[in-house]
């Protein structure tokens, strides 16, 4: 769904950033590792920011 898809987009940032403590939302955790996939998310993982480099964690599909 598109609000899927919203919350996705924020969630990736802080995930970037290493900012999301998973251990304590397993389910939210649950959802996102079934979003990221999905092989249109799966590209965006790949995206860099400039001076910023992602957690380890970032492009892998599981925690």
């Amino acid at each position: 769904t598109i609000a899927d898809l919203a919350v996705a987009a924020h969630l990736s940032a802080l995930d970037y950033l290493g900012e999301v403590p998973w251990s304590e939302f397993q389910q939210a955790a649950e959802w996102y590792v079934r979003i990221k996939s999905r092989p249109a998310f799966r590209t965006l993982l790949g995206d860099r920011v400039p001076g910023q480099p992602p957690t380890a964690s970032y492009a892998e599909l599981d925690f």
